[in-house]
C-alpha cells in the first residue's frame, strides 16, 4: 500500500536533515561519514527488479560467508578439514583485522561497504544517537529493518542499484530498505533455523536460471560465537561448534562443486572478530568510578561509551573522574580518541569513550557471578590484538592457490567484492580498491 502523501514528506525531510548534520559533524572532525543513499519510493526502482541485466549473466558469482567469531589462529589450532580444503584450493589472509571496535555489528557492515563505523553509522552493537533522541539495538527488530540507522552503501545494494541480483541469507543489515533497496532474495534473522537449511537455500539460489540467480550471495553462521559467549575457549562446547561449522562447510563446498557454474563461483570466507575469555571479576560497575547521574551509557563492555550532560565541561569532569580511579583501561573525549581507531566522527559514538584492557569489561551493571561459568569468549577489543583477528580465506577462478598473504583489513574486502563482480564501487570508500586483489589473483 502506498504511503500518504504526508508521510512520504516527512521521511523526505528527516532525511535531509540526518544528512545536513552529518555534513556538520565531518566539517567539525575533519572526517567525512558517508552519505545516507536515498530513500524515496523512486529509488527502490533501481533495484534489479529480480532480474539480471544481460551484461551480467556471464559474470562470475560471490558467496560471502561469515563464521561470527571465528579467531584467525584456529585454522591452525584445531583440526578443520573444510577449511583446510578451501585454503588449499584458493588463499588465505596471515590475520584479518577488525574494524574498531571488534563487535559483531560495525564490524559486518564494515565488511559490505568498505566505510569504518565512524562513517558508516553502526559503532556498537548497540547505541543511542542524540541527534535522533533514539537507541540502536541488534535486539530491536524495529531499528535494525529501519535504513535510515545506516549508511553507506552494501555490497548488495551496490549490485542491486547496478542491475545485478543478489540474496542474503542474514547479514547485518539485510533486512533493511538502504536507500530504499532490499537484496531481490533476503531472510529476517532466525537463529533457530539450521545451519543445512541456509546451505540448502544458498545452493538454490545458484540453481535458478541465470536471468534470475543471485551473483552475490551473503551467507551468516552465529553458532561459534554463541557458543564461545556460554563457554571457557578451551572447553568441549566451542570445540564442537567449530567442528559442527566445518562440517556445513563441507556441505556446502560438495554442493557447489556439483553445480553446472561450479567453475564460475568465488567462495570468500570470514569473520567479523576474534575472541579472548573475561570473567565476572574482570567487569567493572561504571557507578563505582562515578556518579552516574548526568552520564547515560550508550553501550558498554570492553569499551563503553558514554553521552553526558553538561557539554564539554561535563565530558572532561566525566573523563578525568574515570582516569583517577580506572586502573585497567582509558577514557577518552571522543575527539581525543586514538586516531588508529577511527572513531572519533560520529557523535552516536558518545562524549566520553572508555577503552577497556583486554580481557576486562565496564557495564552499568556487570553481569552477575555464576559457578558454572567462570569464564566465557567475549570481544570489542583493540583490533590490533592478536585475539581479535579474524579469518578471511578466498578460492575460485583465478584465485592462487595455497598461498598465504600478509594481514589484511576488513574494509579492504567490499572493494574486493565489487571487483570480483565487475561492479562500480562509490568513491571515497575507507578501503582501498584493488589491495587484496592483486595479492590473491593469478
Amino acid at each position: 500500500m502506498p504511503l500518504p502523501t504526508r508521510t512520504l514528506k516527512r521521511g523526505r525531510l528527516r532525511a535531509i536533515v540526518l544528512l545536513l548534520v552529518a555534513a556538520v559533524i565531518g566539517a567539525c572532525s575533519g572526517v567525512r561519514p558517508a552519505a545516507t543513499p536515498p530513500t524515496t519510493a523512486a529509488a527502490a526502482t533501481r533495484g534489479s527488479g529480480g532480474i539480471n541485466q544481460p551484461g551480467h549473466r556471464d559474470k562470475p558469482h560471490v558467496v560471502l560467508v561469515s563464521f561470527d567469531g571465528f579467531r584467525a589462529d584456529y585454522l591452525e589450532t584445531f583440526d578443520l578439514p573444510s577449511f583446510r580444503r578451501v585454503k588449499q584450493r584458493g588463499a588465505a589472509a596471515r590475520t584479518m583485522r577488525p574494524v574498531f571496535p571488534s563487535l559483531t555489528f560495525p564490524n559486518h557492515y564494515s565488511l559490505v561497504t568498505g566505510l569504518r563505523p565512524e562513517r558508516h553509522g553502526i559503532v556498537g552493537n548497540s547505541f543511542y544517537d542524540p541527534v535522533r533522541g533514539q537507541s540502536y539495538a541488534l535486539s530491536d527488530r524495529d531499528a535494525v529493518g529501519d535504513g535510515t540507522w545506516y549508511r553507506g552503501e552494501p555490497i548488495w545494494v551496490t549490485a542491486e542499484r547496478q542491475g545485478m541480483v543478489a540474496a542474503c541469507f542474514f547479514w547485518p543489515g539485510s533486512e533493511a530498505a538502504i536507500g530504499g533497496i532490499r537484496p531481490t532474495y533476503w531472510k529476517p534473522y532466525d537463529g533457530e533455523i539450521p545451519n543445512d537449511d541456509r546451505v540448502k537455500a544458498v545452493l538454490e539460489w545458484l540453481r535458478l536460471p541465470d536471468e534470475r540467480r543471485p551473483h552475490l550471495i551473503t551467507l551468516y553462521f552465529s553458532e561459534l560465537d554463541s557458543a564461545s559467549h556460554r563457554s571457557p575457549l578451551g572447553s568441549p562446547a566451542v570445540g564442537q561448534a567449530l567442528q559442527s561449522l566445518d562440517r556445513t562447510l563441507g556441505v556446502l563446498l560438495d554442493g557447489i562443486d556439483a553445480l553446472a557454474i561450479r567453475d564460475q563461483v568465488y567462495l570468500v570466507l570470514t569473520s567479523d572478530h576474534g575472541m579472548v575469555e573475561t570473567a565476572t571479576s574482570q567487569a567493572i560497575a561504571l557507578d563505582s568510578l562515578i556518579d552516574t547521574t548526568d552520564v547515560r551509557m550508550g553501550f558498554g563492555g570492553p569499551v563503553a561509551s558514554l553521552h553526558v550532560a553538561g557539554g564539554s565541561t561535563g565530558a572532561t569532569l566525566v573523563r578525568n573522574q574515570i582516569n583517577s580511579r580506572l586502573q585497567r583501561g582509558r577514557a577518552y573525549l571522543r575527539r581525543e580518541v586514538p586516531a588508529r581507531f577511527h572513531y572519533r566522527a560520529d557523535p552516536r559514538i558518545g562524549d566520553v569513550v572508555v577503552v577497556m584492557d583486554e580481557g576486562w569489561t565496564l557495564h552499568a551493571s556487570p553481569p552477575e557471578a555464576r559457578p558454572d561459568r567462570p569464564r566465557w569468549g567475549m570481544h570489542g577489543w583493540d583490533p590490533v590484538l592478536p585475539s581479535m583477528a579474524a579469518l578471511f580465506l578466498i578460492a575460485g577462478p583465478g584465485v592462487r592457490a595455497g598461498v598465504t598473504i600478509p594481514a589484511i583489513d576488513n574494509v579492504d574486502v567490499y572493494p574486493l567484492l565489487t571487483e570480483l563482480l565487475g561492479l562500480r564501487a562509490p568513491a571515497d570508500l575507507d578501503g582501498q580498491p584493488g589491495r587484496i586483489h592483486r595479492q590473491v589473483m593469478r
